[in-house]
């Protein structure tokens, strides 16, 4: 029988299992938004303790994954029976950087759940290719949370387009400017406070 990823409900991942995403997706917040997701990672040992994190900063840096196990090298962390827990599902590719299937290998994690699949068609199918390597992999967690973290990527992956938002203030008559062409207010403050909301949300991302 071929090695598959579980697909399981919220229910059946245990408190610690569930504090570890929260922290990867707590992590993953920190990224950058792009042309590449946020992703966020956590590695969980067998006590339930969170023991490091990581996320991806940003095309051509280091992915969430291993970016959490670089920290563990650095500190010098066993990470016999660790589960590394992941906002996104890991990559199978070579693109600026290295598979993070081969990086999850290549420390001896044996346990791995991530939230949502990758289903871009170069990255995805790294959640069976770690199964059928013989780490057993969960999937499921918070996925809810975790597709919204990312409903822009979701959306411009789907659609094969960029997400766009587009920000316009103008009158009934679809003006900009008063008829002599000078600049006058057309929004109120709550559509102002808005605008910058949206602006402020970009920034922080």
């Amino acid at each position: 029988m071929t090695p598959s990823v579980q697909v399981q409900a919220d229910e059946n991942f245990t408190p610690a299992e569930h504090t570890a995403m929260v922290a990867a997706l707590d992590a993953a917040a920190l990224g950058v938004r792009g042309a590449n997701p946020v992703v966020g990672a956590a590695l969980l040992d067998t006590h339930g303790r969170i023991v490091h994190s990581g996320h991806h900063s940003g095309a051509g840096t280091l992915h969430a994954e291993a970016d959490a196990l670089r920290k563990a090298r650095e500190a010098g962390t066993d990470l016999t029976g660790v589960t590394m827990v992941i906002t996104l599902e890991p990559c199978n590719h070579t693109g600026r950087t290295g598979p993070c299937t081969r990086a999850i290998l290549d420390a001896g994690i044996d346990n791995v759940i991530f939230a949502v699949q990758d289903g871009t068609e170069a990255a995805r199918g790294g959640g069976r290719f770690l199964a059928e390597h013989g780490v057993k992999v969960r999937q499921g967690l918070m996925a809810e949370q975790a597709a919204d973290l990312n409903d822009r990527w979701f959306t411009a992956q789907s659609q094969n387009r960029p997400f766009v938002t587009l920000k316009i203030a103008q009158s009934l008559d679809g003006r900009v400017a008063a008829p002599d062409g000078t600049s006058q207010w057309i929004t109120g403050p709550a559509a102002r406070d808005a605008g910058h909301e949206i602006r402020g949300a970009w920034t922080r991302s």
